[in-house]
């Protein structure tokens, strides 16, 4: 069967610029009237700046439940399961008591649920940034700074303390950082990152966490097989040196 071809016209009068100004009733509001709208205030509008602060009164009330209640009981006890050991082996990274990486776990998950505005983000501990953590706490809390006298042994409780302090001041610090960036919508830069530049990041981020535990595999220059393995540690260069 053909097709009939039908052909259309459409007429449009010719208008200048300032026909079409005036047709649309464009102008340039006044300055007065413009702050008015600015700082008025009305029920609709209190109720899309709280929805926009709160995302989650506005998906909650339409969720499914029947329809996908179960599966994400399932998918959040299966998540929880592996992000148990991987919380506590954060904290270590982190030069943390092992409690410390169940409340990172827990705590962000639960503040982006309130806040968050998007269902395929990760939240929670990351190797790098537990890395990270752990160089402050490490160099500022070193060990050498709880030796007791009497049997030469650290202090872990006051050590665990102090680093404790630090990294929870790290936290807020960075915290009113990200804050202020989100304020002015910074996030803009990451669409100028290009697909190579990432890919190079999470390999060095690989590379780093491998290379900052083998420190945890040989404690020593003795026990250690080779000694281009202490690469990580300058301050035994001299000894290794002699000993090669």
């Amino acid at each position: 069967m053909e097709l009939r071809r039908q052909d259309y016209h459409v007429e449009r009068p010719l208008l200048n610029q300032e026909q079409l100004e005036e047709l649309g009733h464009w102008g340039s509001a006044t300055g007065t009237r413009q702050w008015r709208t600015w700082f008025q205030c009305s029920r609709a509008r209190a109720q899309a700046l709280l929805l926009q602060h709160l995302p989650v009164l506005a998906w909650l009330p339409q969720y499914p439940v029947r329809d996908w209640l179960l599966g994400d009981l399932l998918s959040g006890l299966s998540v929880a399961i592996m992000q148990l050991p991987q919380g506590l082996a954060y904290a270590l990274l982190a030069g943390l008591p092992p409690v410390f990486g169940l409340y990172s776990s827990f705590y962000p998950v639960f503040i982006y649920f309130l806040f968050g505005t998007s269902r395929h983000i990760s939240v929670g501990t990351f190797a790098v940034m537990s890395v990270m953590v752990g160089s402050v706490t490490e160099s500022l809390a070193p060990d050498e700074a709880f030796m007791q006298s009497l049997n030469s042994t650290v202090n872990q409780t006051a050590r665990d303390l102090k680093r404790v302090q630090l990294a929870s001041t790290l936290s807020v610090l960075v915290g009113l950082f990200q804050v202020g960036l989100g304020l002015v919508h910074f996030g803009f830069v990451v669409t100028y990152l290009s697909e190579p530049l990432v890919r190079g990041y999470t390999t060095a981020a690989a590379v780093q966490v491998f290379v900052s535990q083998l420190k945890q595999c040989w404690r020593s220059a003795g026990s250690c097989p080779r000694a281009w393995l202490a690469l990580w540690s300058p301050h035994l260069w001299q000894g290794w040196c002699l000993w090669w």
